[in-house]
């Protein structure tokens, strides 16, 4: 995966307390960097997709994603809280980094399959996981996700 599909929509240092306080910290950061044209219709469009199944995974990650007419371009929005949150997952466990999907609704299916893909290959590993979730520094972050994800 290309890193310009994070783009500058990273924060490792959040303060987020809750599951939807580090939803609209990533919806801001997607609507400052143009990734997303109308922030209150695609945060809806999250939280519907929410509705519909777990997106935390393991390990203290989550994936929620938001197919939107509010989405101008594919991308993913990156959260690392220094509080754990609660957010329904596969093991139970509370939440501590979020990888957000923007998908537009028109190429849903390449750019949301693509994307979930190489992030899916990124976090198959416990080692990548952990690297991760121990890297405060953006950049590094993102090199550790395009080594791993081929991206």
């Amino acid at each position: 995966m290309h890193m310009d599909l994070i783009g500058s929509n990273i924060n490792l240092h959040s303060k987020a307390r809750t599951k939807e306080e580090a939803i609209l910290e990533l919806c801001d950061m997607l609507e400052k960097s143009g990734y997303i044209r109308d922030k209150k219709l695609f945060h809806d469009d999250v939280y519907k997709r929410e509705a519909l199944g777990l997106t935390g995974m393991e390990n203290g990650i989550a994936i929620p994603h938001g197919e939107s007419s509010a989405a101008l371009k594919a991308g993913i929005a990156v959260l690392k809280t220094s509080n754990p949150l609660d957010w329904e997952s596969l093991d139970g466990k509370p939440i501590t980094l979020v990888f957000l999907l923007v998908v537009p609704t028109e190429n849903r299916n390449t750019a949301y399959i693509k994307m979930l893909g190489h992030l899916a290959a990124a976090l198959a590993y416990s080692d990548i996981q952990k690297r991760l979730s121990e890297e405060s520094d953006s950049d590094k972050f993102k090199e550790i996700l395009e080594m791993a994800g081929g991206m």
